[in-house]
């Protein structure tokens, strides 16, 4: 998986547009891309939070618009299936606490920085839970913003 990240990294040349679509990236999100711009490349940490910001919630604004309409389209073809079941069924498992308290839920769910947790799997969950599409882009928007918060603290302060 490291080496997938590397070679695509090896393609870009601008160091702002690696942060940007590394905030983008599932799995890796801001929390990657917040740490190697920082930390790795050594990159003014306020440039780097802000594309990280602007990517992770466009991401998964295009995810929460896209996501019912590409998943009805592949639920068409039998070979997405199990694909699709398997994502599902692990999203409706990780994301529990968003079906309980909705808003607050995908808040804290895309916010926490743990691993499966973020905004492209927020935002299937809020699909899958039926959150409303203008209450899962608020709960993105204040998700991230904590997310960020979180990965810079954790990411600037040992460097102090």
């Amino acid at each position: 998986m490291r080496e997938y990240f590397i070679n695509i990294l090896s393609i870009i040349d601008s160091e702002h547009i690696k942060i940007f679509i590394l905030s983008m990236a599932p799995i890796t999100e801001l929390r990657f891309s917040i740490p190697y711009g920082i930390l790795i490349k050594d990159m003014n940490p306020t440039e780097v939070v802000l594309l990280s910001i602007i990517g992770n919630i466009l991401i998964g604004l295009i995810i929460v618009y896209i996501i019912g309409p590409i998943m009805k389209f592949l639920q068409n073809f039998s070979i997405f299936n199990n694909i699709i079941n398997y994502i599902f069924k692990r999203t409706l498992k990780k994301g529990k606490i968003v079906d309980r308290i909705k808003f607050w839920g995908l808040v804290i769910f895309v916010g926490i920085p743990f691993p499966l947790t973020g905004v492209w799997t927020g935002s299937l969950a809020a699909y899958l839970f039926g959150i409303p599409i203008k209450t899962t882009t608020f709960a993105i928007v204040i998700g991230v913003l904590i997310s960020t918060t979180i990965v810079t603290l954790l990411t600037i302060i040992p460097t102090l």
